[in-house]
């Protein structure tokens, strides 16, 4: 099943690639090199998540750990510039992360590594076809006060081929067909939540990105923030369910 997971996720990026270049060839040189980019890096970040997940759960903690120290750094960075009177704001969002920082690791402790590459790659897949979808189909913007690159047609495009990725992964976790839409929804509507809400701190704090480590997505928050929430909410979801 391991061939197969990797065989799902090359077309993935293959049917991703062949959508992003048609939604990138007309435009500017500089929009179809930041958009190749952004590929690019997504793609080595896929793999390397799911190599870690494969190499056992001590490398995948050290992984996980290291995200969360680096996204910290990066929050705090972000919050350091939103004023002396967002003190409130500063604290919740700081108090949020660390829990949900601490519930993403518990996730990933009593995952196996099935459960860990379906959550992942379900998430993977949303945020991937979200993108392409919005660059192809993107007209209506779906949260304009929050976010000005979130479209309903993306979304809807995101939700669609995530669901078919929950679904091709269903023999994987031995859930049924039903169960896999079913956790696939919820995962994703976690973390599309996770992201929207990431959105709502950058936007707060005046920035555009948490930093600018990751080539063409910007810091370590900005690949991963959907992951901080759709982890725990997979591990409620699943605690209910013969996994």
């Amino acid at each position: 099943m391991i061939g197969k997971v990797f065989a799902f996720c090359l077309l993935a990026f293959l049917m991703g690639g062949a959508g992003l270049y048609s939604a990138s060839r007309k435009m500017e040189c500089s929009i179809r090199r930041d958009r190749r980019t952004k590929f690019i890096t997504y793609f080595c970040t896929v793999h390397i998540v799911l190599l870690c997940v494969l190499l056992g759960p001590r490398v995948l903690a050290v992984l996980i750990l290291l995200i969360l120290l680096i996204g910290a750094s990066e929050l705090y960075q972000v919050l350091h510039s939103a004023g002396r009177g967002q003190f409130l704001f500063r604290t919740g969002v700081s108090v949020g992360y660390v829990l949900l920082g601490l519930a993403l690791l518990l996730f990933f402790s009593f995952s196996t590594k099935e459960m860990a590459v379906f959550v992942y790659l379900v998430v993977a897949t949303f945020d991937g076809f979200s993108q392409v979808s919005g660059n192809l189909f993107g007209r209506r913007l779906l949260a304009r006060k929050i976010s000005q690159g979130k479209t309903v047609e993306g979304t809807l495009g995101g939700l669609v081929f995530a669901s078919v990725m929950a679904v091709l992964l269903h023999p994987l976790v031995s859930l049924s067909v039903a169960q896999s839409l079913a956790a696939g929804a919820w995962i994703v509507a976690a973390g599309f939540s996770g992201d929207l809400l990431a959105s709502w701190v950058k936007r707060t704090s005046g920035v555009k990105d948490f930093g600018r480590i990751l080539p063409g997505h910007g810091g370590v928050l900005d690949r991963f923030d959907s992951l901080l929430l759709a982890g725990p909410a997979a591990l409620l979801f699943l605690h209910h369910t013969k996994f």
